[in-house]
């Protein structure tokens, strides 16, 4: 694990209990919740019907924290499997998916599907593979190695199966993260260390990810931007950044990345 990836385990597992704690914090999931389950349709999922035992829809959740996008397609798929690379968010995610009732088929396993150096042998196991849909909920921007990420979960997909990924959009004037003031609702030493953790502080393109899809043999890459804009943190402090939603279809399988 590089030092990069040792930094986001470290600070986003003390943020795990905190994470969703202020207002605005609560305001956003509740929106970033919305959009997903807006554009359900357009990532190619439908409602389950009650009690159909015959459907299986399989996601898999990278960099899943405490659930957001695990819970807001719940009423479209039939299980989740979440991995994260800091322990107190796969805690976090499961204590919260427990409580839930009845509680539905989601767990989260700790793990880094992208190092240079490989995944561990846990993370070959055959049920962490042939998923219908892999996300990626607003954690893109904090990932060293952008293309390798990708790849490594189109190998994780079934054939047809679809990746989309929730994060940032770049625009030109929109303050950079770690160039504000806010207060991530952990404090100012927090916000400091959260923003250490962003390689890519003015998040994505739409031609950007585009190539990044296409070179993972992704098909039918679309790339939507959300109306409303993500308000983060609270009174003069407070910031907007723009979100989008890219995806993109897998057409073949294709070997594993060692």
């Amino acid at each position: 694990m590089t030092d990069f990836a040792s930094k986001n385990r470290q600070v986003w597992h003390n943020a795990a209990k905190t994470y969703d704690s202020k207002p605005w914090q609560k305001r956003l999931i509740k929106q970033i919740t919305e959009d997903i389950q807006a554009h359900a349709e357009w990532l190619n999922l439908s409602p389950l019907a009650p009690n159909d035992e015959s459907t299986s829809v399989r996601l898999l959740d990278y960099a899943c924290g405490p659930g957001t996008i695990s819970i807001a397609l719940q009423p479209f798929i039939t299980s989740s499997q979440g991995i994260d690379i800091a322990p107190g968010m796969v805690e976090e995610y499961n204590s919260r998916i427990s409580l839930m009732n009845p509680a539905p088929d989601f767990h989260a396993i700790m793990g880094d599907l992208c190092g240079t150096d490989g995944v561990s042998e846990e993370l070959k196991a055959k049920n962490l593979f042939n998923f219908d849909i892999a996300a990626i909920g607003l954690g893109f921007h904090h990932f060293e190695h952008l293309q390798l990420s990708i790849d490594r979960l189109v190998e994780r997909l079934k054939s047809g199966g679809v990746l989309f990924i929730v994060d940032l959009l770049a625009r030109q004037g929109d303050v950079a993260i770690g160039e504000h003031k806010v207060d991530h609702g952990h404090g100012d030493d927090f916000a400091k260390e959260a923003a250490r953790t962003v390689p890519h502080k003015h998040g994505f393109t739409r031609d950007g990810m585009e190539a990044m899809f296409d070179a993972a043999g992704l098909q039918e890459f679309d790339f939507v931007v959300l109306e409303r804009p993500a308000v983060m943190g609270e009174g003069e402090g407070a910031f907007s950044k723009t979100i989008f939603i890219a995806k993109g279809r897998k057409d073949q399988k294709k070997e594993p990345t060692a």
